[in-house]
């Protein structure tokens, strides 16, 4: 099922009221809203294929972070550059960044990594739009996990040049390794993605 896009694109005066509407959004079970490129697009939560890469990934990582950094998933990404609100399926985030209890969103300053795992309704999104907002942002690494990419592929970007573009990409099909940059600098066997 695709994303469902609430409007489009708006003047910078209707994107503060936009902003207002995504922050007091109240959506039913199983869906969830994100700010992408000026509009709000909600979407149906993940399949279980999904979810069964996202937790081995989670579990890869956990085991990998230093105690100060925290792996996590369902928090809204602020991206000062570009005003938007991404929610990606994996984040690493300074653990400070989650106590406040008031606060909904974390700061893309606050970011270590992201990672997408791409579905037939978001993968588009995740190829194009997401790359440029985080890199806009500065988000160090964004790690993109692609089981629609023929038998599979996952792609690490990092050293974004804060224009839209991140200066690094490296590929790899699923069931080879792949090297996350420092701050991690941890080689991820992408196999465990395989079917």
């Amino acid at each position: 099922m695709g994303g469902l896009v609430m409007t489009a694109p708006l003047p910078d005066q209707e994107f503060v009221n936009l902003l207002d509407i995504h922050a007091q959004l109240e959506l039913p079970d199983g869906m969830r809203a994100e700010l992408i490129g000026g509009e709000i697009v909600i979407s149906p939560t993940p399949a279980n294929f999904h979810n069964w890469i996202y937790g081995r990934l989670q579990r890869r990582l956990n085991r990998e972070v230093p105690e100060d950094w925290i792996v996590t998933n369902t928090a809204t990404v602020f991206l000062p550059a570009t005003e938007e609100r991404f929610i990606p399926d994996l984040l690493i985030c300074e653990s400070e960044a989650l106590k406040s209890m008031e606060e909904w969103q974390v700061q893309a300053g606050d970011v270590l990594l992201v990672a997408e795992i791409t579905s037939p309704s978001t993968r588009a999104r995740d190829l194009q739009a997401k790359v440029k907002g985080y890199a806009h942002s500065n988000v160090p690494i964004y790690l993109l996990i692609d089981p629609h990419d023929d038998e599979g592929s996952t792609t690490v970007y990092s050293a974004p040049d804060g224009k839209g573009r991140y200066r690094d990409e490296h590929r790899a099909a699923f069931g080879e390794p792949l090297t996350l940059p420092e701050p991690l600098g941890l080689e991820l066997d992408t196999a465990g993605f395989l079917k």
